[in-house]
């Protein structure tokens, strides 16, 4: 098949990239800070470094696990690669920054996968565009920074575009890239995961004609291969060896991708979490869909946004409201956005760009400020605020984590001096606006984001009490996966969520969060610690119960 070209979308001339070795340099200076140099926070990334590390304690590969209990919400692939990293890593760094690597493979997958995709569909121009609204992104800022398996499922998404697009060419290799992606989507998140990658091989016959060839439809038997293989691989295995594991994480999945209508109630709550989430993409991809009308179901279009469509009804009509779930649609509204911000108008332009430099000049002179106030007491009343924010906490600075700081703001501002007018100028400023901002949250704030956000000191305590018991075996009452895998991690004690440990083990260790208090205890129970973290709606209550009287023998004997 001859290679088909979208030409609704020529290449500038001279065409104008970001140079590999600039995108390599400001890639770094983007994921190391903040996957690097910290424990695990509170979250999703305590929790999948809990369930990486649970891979490379227990030795068990095929069931994710958190603490010996099975965790049945995600499929294995982001901790295959976290314990692979921790495995491979783990003598040079410390074990959760050598598992959060695996985190820093997604997002490099992502922006690879994106930038082949955009320069297959665009141009070589878009490639440059694609990669800079990715690290420009607001959403995927903290996610970039996480274990975070949506990260995976949007590259795997991006993977699949890009083979697929990669079809017209040479359909053989591309069907072969795109069968291999949907079937790591799938690794990756699941049945939602395939539901938001398998459809999309529907999109090159729709849009275009000789798409619809016997030859070319014949090259998709090459892309079932990997799909099939991949697909089946995991479950085959489960069948064989963990089939009680299989039955329930199947009826789960069953249940997840069901679709529900309780976001549709909530529509400015869910309009708000996208709208800022997806900034400044959004802005960008709303003219090219009013500027780009009258074609919408060329193949430049078609498929982006069939990858969108699939995204936000999976958003609307399934899971949680939470900023993660929201991390799929990204890759559509990145392809999008680069194949018109090309394109745009010189007034349209600088107003992107501007608007960037204004917003992350101001936000980084308040970052330093902010600074200053908490370790110099200067701005005064600055600094009463920002103290009041976190009670207890003790600023303390290192000289190198300063200097780098410094070494940010100067790139920043020899960017904003030096860089002449060019298309993607706007793109690029916000790419390194972003890594200006995290750059300097990272470094002149990693001790009050630690202190706020590390489980270290209060599972220290809690095993501490724990261990003075000696009472064997911990149950749980309102313990979420993120507390139990973070008093694994730091600790090695194992809490045994459900009813039936409350009714065995001798200690409980209940959790509350935000306004609630505790959770109310049946008689027998005797409370005999309790600590509290955070303010307002993050504030955290620990409380660590003992069995008395009659059910504490009754809970002696059976141990007997």
């Amino acid at each position: 098949m001859r290679a088909m070209q979208f030409t609704e979308f020529p290449s500038s001339k001279p065409a104008i990239h970001v140079p590999n070795w600039a995108l390599i340099l400001l890639f770094i200076a983007y994921a190391l800070p903040g996957n690097l140099g910290h424990v695990p926070w509170r979250g999703d990334d305590a929790l999948h470094i809990g369930v990486a590390y649970s891979m490379l304690r227990e030795g068990n590969w095929l069931v994710p696990q958190i603490a010996g209990v099975p965790y049945m919400d995600w499929p294995p692939l982001l901790h295959w690669l976290g314990a692979l990293s921790g495995s491979l890593l783990g003598w040079l760094l410390p074990l959760h920054d050598a598992i959060r690597l695996g985190g820093v493979i997604s997002v490099t997958a992502l922006l690879v996968f994106l930038r082949f995709a955009a320069r297959e569909i665009y141009g070589r121009e878009a490639a440059s565009a694609a990669a800079m609204l990715a690290l420009g992104s607001l959403g995927l800022l903290v996610h970039a920074h996480e274990m975070q398996p949506q990260v995976l499922v949007a590259a795997c998404i991006a993977a699949t575009i890009y083979g697929l697009a990669h079809m017209r060419q040479r359909p053989v290799r591309g069907a072969l890239i795109a069968g291999t992606a949907s079937g790591a989507a799938f690794l990756a998140g699941g049945l939602p995961g395939l539901a938001l990658s398998l459809p999309l091989w529907a999109a090159l016959p729709a849009s275009e004609a000789e798409c619809r060839s016997r030859a070319f439809l014949l090259a998709y038997r090459h892309a079932l291969w990997p799909l099939v293989l991949l697909v089946l691989l995991w479950p085959l295995a489960l069948a064989i060896w963990q089939p009680d594991y299989l039955a329930v994480w199947w009826a789960k999945e069953l249940a997840d991708i069901t679709p529900h209508a309780g976001h549709l109630q909530r529509t400015g709550a869910l309009g708000n979490l996208i709208g800022w989430f997806t900034w400044p993409l959004w802005p960008v991809v709303l003219w090219s869909l009013w500027h780009r009308r009258t074609s919408l179901r060329a193949f430049g279009h078609s498929l982006p946004l069939l990858a969108a469509a699939l995204s936000l009804g999976l958003i609307v009509t399934t899971g949680a409201m939470r900023p993660a779930n929201v991390v799929p649609l990204l890759p559509a509204l990145i392809l999008i956005a680069a194949g018109e911000v090309c394109r745009l108008r010189r007034g349209a332009a600088n107003a992107f760009d501007w608007f960037g430099l204004i917003t992350f000049s101001l936000l980084g002179v308040g970052l330093w400020l902010a600074w200053s106030a908490l370790i110099f007491g200067w701005p005064v009343p600055l600094s009463r605020n920002v103290l009041r924010l976190l009670p207890g906490f003790q600023p303390s600075w290192h000289w190198y984590e300063v200097l780098l700081a410094i070494t940010l703001s100067i790139a920043w501002i020899i960017a904003i001096v030096r860089l002449p007018f060019f298309q993607l100028r706007g793109a690029v400023h916000w790419a390194l606006g972003i890594t200006l901002s995290w750059g300097l949250a990272t470094t002149l704030w990693l001790g009050w984001f630690d202190y706020d956000k590390n489980y270290r000191p209060v599972a220290n305590e809690i095993a501490r009490q724990i261990r003075q018991q000696d009472k064997g075996c911990v149950a749980t009452l309102d313990t979420g996966d993120s507390q139990r895998a973070s008093l694994y991690y730091f600790t090695d004690i194992k809490l045994e969520p459900g009813a039936a440990a409350r009714a065995r083990c001798p200690l409980l260790l209940a959790y509350s969060t935000g306004q609630r208090a505790l959770p109310s205890m049946n008689p027998g129970w005797e409370r005999i610690w309790q600590t509290q973290r955070g303010r307002g709606r993050l504030m955290e209550r620990f409380g660590l119960y003992r069995k008395v009287g009659n059910q504490s023998e009754a809970a002696d004997q059976s141990a007997r």
